[in-house]
């Protein structure tokens, strides 16, 4: 238990777990009623907007099926821990990547697509973690730090390991390393979460690079979230054996060393292992014109990955299912349906659709990318280290490739269905769809919460609603794109650096 839990006052605990309201209090002479319980249901409170008329046939884009896809893909990253995996997931070129290919193709023949195939990628050489010991002692005890994790990409320590002196350097820029000798040591250092590991101050200043640089050993950081995560992040340059720890570990070994001398002991073995290889998963649902909509959503994750990215997953397969109870003379354009491989690994799947657009988008006449598409929203807790969860669900980054026209049927289905947004769009489409936001007109919403590449990342955080609305937004926009020519849908000039909302 952390400094600042431990200031939380024992005796009104105690009475509340014994379900005894402690007596009103007196507060600056004012009378102070107990405080009180109450339970709230998250996942009956997310709000949901009624459908309006003529709309009724959306209904059955429903966010319980969804979350149905989303846990049977999530169970295959749950085997991947369950196997004992280090680097556990659904990480690309693994066999648990290839049993959740193997859940989108079952679904797709399902449904009843057509085509349903794999198009294979050789993955370049994939890093691995083989071992790792991160341990820390102080006054002859241990202490348990069970968050500690290899960052991706880090290099690994000498065979027998290291034994350390911790130094703490507080955020690691170039004024905390100064007067501080790190040489042969381990650096400790704390880095805010910009709001999690998506973006952290310890990468974009390159603070374990800079560690490496004065001499370090080894380096540990703590994204600062609240609790006790395990975090997945790539090491920020650093060449030195780079480990991640949660909140509450790093608090107990920072009041550790300053209660008196700590030991730590670093041990990495890692391995680049040859020869992987990943696959798309196409299916296709054929129209009543040559033309086609790509939907995509990856499906390689860190983790349980129920945001990232079984969320966009499950409405790939909802948005499969729906159209597939269409009749095909109702189907203007092709849907194409494909769950893209190797994000992680350098986004292959779009990368081959980008190197290919002349040939495999050439009657495109829209792509909709479907990633982290819900997550509930969650503040820091002002008096205590806790993430709170809210019954809203976050806004989305969102991405627009294509007229003004396109801009408004996206906006306006999703103001229609209750998706929340930021209010300015990207400069370009993040995740997956980066590869080739400008081939053609594209569509995407996303966002990266503070469960983003955490063990936190579990089903009970994406929120059925969220699933639900994104998955009708998207059917509308498909829907009423297919009353268009492409030319409507066409960018009218180059994009611009400019982010407003169009």
């Amino acid at each position: 238990m952390n400094r600042h839990m431990r200031l939380v006052a024992p005796i009104a605990v105690a009475a509340l777990v014994a379900g005894v309201a402690p007596s009103a209090q007196q507060v600056g002479g004012v009378p102070r009623e107990p405080i009180v319980s109450h339970p709230h249901d998250l996942e009956s409170s997310y709000i949901r907007m009624p459908l309006p008329a003529g709309e009724e046939q959306y209904r059955r884009l429903d966010g319980a099926r969804m979350k149905e896809f989303l846990r049977d893909i999530v169970a295959v990253s749950a085997t991947s821990k369950a196997d004992g995996e280090l680097l556990w997931g659904r990480i690309a070129g693994t066999k648990y990547d290839d049993i959740v290919e193997g859940v989108v193709e079952r679904r797709f023949k399902e449904f009843g697509l057509q085509e349903v195939r794999r198009q294979y990628f050789d993955l370049p050489p994939q890093w691995f973690p083989t071992a790792w010991e991160f341990s820390a002692i102080s006054a002859g005890k241990t202490i348990k730090l069970e968050t500690a994790r290899a960052t991706t990409r880090s290099a690994a320590s000498p065979a027998g390991g290291l034994e350390l002196d911790p130094v703490w350097v507080g955020l690691g820029t170039p004024s905390d390393f100064n007067g501080r000798d790190v040489r042969g040591k381990l650096v400790l250092i704390q880095s805010m979460p910009m709001p999690g590991v998506v973006a952290h101050s310890a990468e974009y200043i390159d603070a374990s690079q800079r560690a490496a640089e004065h001499g370090a050993a080894a380096v540990a950081f703590n994204v600062a979230i609240p609790g006790n995560y395990q975090v997945q992040t790539g090491p920020g340059n650093s060449r030195v054996p780079t480990f991640t720890l949660g909140s509450d570990d790093m608090t107990a070994l920072r009041e550790a060393m300053e209660r008196g001398p700590v030991k730590v002991r670093v041990r990495l073995a890692t391995e680049m292992r040859q020869g992987l290889r990943d696959a798309s998963v196409w299916g296709v649902l054929p129209g009543t014109t040559n033309e086609d909509i790509v939907v995509m959503a990856h499906h390689d994750s860190y983790f349980y990955g129920a945001m990232d990215n079984a969320s966009g997953m499950s409405v790939m397969l909802g948005l499969a299912e729906y159209f597939s109870k269409i009749p095909q003379s109702q189907r203007r354009r092709t849907l194409r349906f494909v769950t893209t491989s190797g994000h992680h690994a350098g986004s292959l799947g779009t990368a081959w659709l980008h190197d290919n657009r002349a040939t495999a988008l050439a009657n495109t006449v829209l792509a909709i990318n479907c990633e982290h598409v819900s997550v509930t929203q969650a503040y820091y807790d002002r008096n205590a280290p806790v993430l709170r969860k809210s019954d809203n669900i976050d806004a989305r980054r969102w991405w627009v490739n294509g007229s003004g026209r396109l801009a408004s049927i996206a906006q306006g289905a999703w103001k229609m269905f209750g998706v929340t947004t930021y209010d300015t769009m990207e400069n370009n489409a993040s995740g997956d769809m980066r590869a080739m936001d400008r081939d053609v007109p594209s569509v995407q919403l996303i966002e990266s919460s503070v469960y983003y590449h955490t063990d936190h990342d579990v089903p009970d955080v994406v929120p059925d609603a969220g699933l639900e609305a994104v998955a009708r937004g998207y059917a509308k926009i498909i829907d009423q794109v297919n009353t268009l020519e492409k030319a409507v849908l066409l960018p009218k000039a180059p994009q611009s650096s400019s982010s407003a909302r169009p």
